[in-house]
C-alpha cells in the first residue's frame, strides 16, 4: 500500500512538475512574441513617383498626380482619376521573400497614364483607323490591372487573343478611371469613354461593387485571441478571418445590412462603396439595363463579366457568395444581358495563388491569364466579327 501511494505521489508530482514546466514555456514564449513586432502581411503597397521617390495619396494630389474627375461629375460624389500624362510606381515590400517575378529589382510595377487619363497606349485615341475594331472594357482595378504589368492585364490578353486571326482589334482599358462602381461605369460610358468609338462593350464586375465588404474581400471574425502564442498556433491551423462560417448566410445578410449600421462599421464609404450604388438599392440592375439600351440603340454588343471575391477558392474549400453569382446571373439573363461568371474558372485554384500579395488581394498574371481565355471566348460569341 506504500509503495502504491509512493509510485501515486510520484506521478503526481511527474505531472504537476510537466504542467508548471509548459505553463513556465508557455509564458516565456508569450512574453517573447509581446516583445516582437505585430506581424504585418507580406507585400505591403506604397507609392512612388516617376523618379523613384516615395509619395502619399496627399502629395499626390499637392503636386498634380492625383486629380478630380472633370465634369460632369458621376452621380455628384467626388471622384479622383490619376492625371493624364503621369508615371508612378507600385511599390511592394517583402519580394525578396515573395519573388514575384513580373515586379522589378526593387518590388515595383510601372505605371503610365495616358493624355485621356487611362492606363492605355498612346496610340489608343479618338481618332479611330478605318477597319479598326474596338472592345472598350470597363471596370475597377481588376480591368485596370493593379499591381501587374499593363500587358499582363486580362484587357491586354483579350486583345492579344482576338487578334490571333489577324484582324485588327484593339481593347480600351477604362479600368478605374475615376469610376468605382456599376452606376459610374455606365456613366462613365455615356459622358467620358463613348469617344473611343466601341465596337462591342465589355462591363467587368467585382462582389464588391455590389455589397458592403472589407476592401476587395468579407471578413469574419477576427481570430486574434488576445494571445499571440495562441494566435499564432490558431494561424498555423490555418484558421483566418478569410474564412467564413459556411453556416452564415453572408449574402443575405450584407444584401440586408442597413445604411447607418454598414457605414459605423466601415463596410459603406462614399470614396469607394456607396450605399445607394450596391445590389441591395437596385441601381446596379438599372444601370446595367441602361447600359444596355445604350449599346443596343448603337449595334454594340454589351456583355458582363463578374468576378468572384478572391477567397474561399479552392479545391474543398467553402465559398460563400454564391447566391450573389445566382442574383446576378439571374437579373441578367431577365435583361437579355449576356454575363459571364469567372468562378467557376478560378474554383479549383487556391486563392492566396491569385493575389498580387498577402497584403494587396487584386487579381495577379496567374488569376488574369486563367480568366482571359474564358473572356474571349465570350466575346467572340457575342460579336460577329
Amino acid at each position: 500500500m506504500d509503495q502504491s501511494s509512493s509510485r501515486h505521489r510520484r506521478v503526481v508530482a511527474s505531472a504537476l512538475f510537466a504542467t508548471v514546466a509548459t505553463l513556465f514555456a508557455l509564458g516565456v514564449a508569450e512574453f517573447v512574441l509581446r516583445q516582437l513586432p505585430t506581424p504585418q502581411p507580406l507585400g505591403r503597397l506604397s507609392y512612388a513617383d516617376a523618379a523613384g521617390q516615395p509619395i502619399t495619396f496627399t502629395e499626390g494630389l499637392q503636386r498634380g498626380l492625383i486629380v478630380p474627375v472633370p465634369p460632369p461629375l458621376p452621380m455628384d460624389r467626388p471622384r479622383f482619376m490619376f492625371a493624364p500624362g503621369q508615371t508612378f510606381f507600385l511599390c511592394y515590400t517583402d519580394n525578396d521573400v515573395l519573388r514575384r517575378d513580373w515586379l522589378d529589382a526593387k518590388g515595383r510595377v510601372p505605371v503610365r497614364i495616358n493624355r485621356y487619363g487611362l492606363r492605355e497606349r498612346d496610340e489608343i485615341t479618338p481618332d479611330k483607323p478605318a477597319g479598326q475594331r474596338r472592345v472598350l472594357c470597363l471596370g475597377d482595378s481588376f480591368t485596370f490591372g493593379w499591381g501587374i504589368p499593363e500587358e499582363l492585364g486580362w484587357v491586354r490578353l483579350l486583345e492579344s487573343a482576338l487578334r490571333a486571326g489577324g484582324a485588327d482589334i484593339r481593347t480600351v482599358n477604362c479600368g478605374a478611371a475615376g469610376t468605382v462602381c456599376v452606376d459610374e461605369y455606365w456613366f462613365g460610358l455615356q459622358h467620358r469613354f463613348a469617344v473611343f468609338q466601341p465596337d462591342a462593350v465589355v462591363l467587368t464586375i467585382c462582389l464588391n461593387d455590389l455589397i458592403p465588404s472589407s476592401g476587395l474581400n468579407v471578413l469574419g471574425p477576427s481570430p486574434a485571441t488576445g494571445w499571440r502564442t495562441l494566435d499564432l498556433v490558431l494561424g498555423a491551423l490555418g484558421r483566418s478571418p478569410l474564412d467564413l462560417d459556411p453556416n452564415y448566410d453572408w449574402v443575405g445578410q450584407l444584401l440586408a445590412l442597413p445604411h447607418k449600421e454598414g457605414a459605423a462599421a466601415g463596410l459603406y464609404h462614399p470614396s469607394d462603396k456607396p450605399f445607394e450604388a450596391m445590389w441591395s438599392q437596385g441601381v446596379p440592375q438599372k444601370s446595367l439595363r441602361e447600359a444596355k439600351a445604350w449599346c443596343d440603340a448603337r449595334k454594340v454588343p454589351f456583355a458582363v463579366v463578374l468576378w468572384p471575391f478572391l477567397q474561399g477558392l479552392g479545391p474543398d474549400r467553402h465559398y460563400p457568395f454564391r447566391k450573389l453569382h445566382e442574383l446576378v446571373a439571374t437579373d441578367c439573363a431577365a435583361a437579355a444581358i449576356p454575363c459571364l461568371d469567372l468562378r467557376p474558372i478560378l474554383a479549383g485554384t487556391p486563392a492566396a495563388d491569385l493575389w498580387v500579395t498577402p497584403a494587396d488581394p487584386h487579381a495577379n498574371p496567374k488569376a488574369q491569364t486563367l480568366a482571359a481565355p474564358a473572356i474571349a471566348d465570350f466575346v467572340r460569341r457575342q460579336t460577329t466579327w
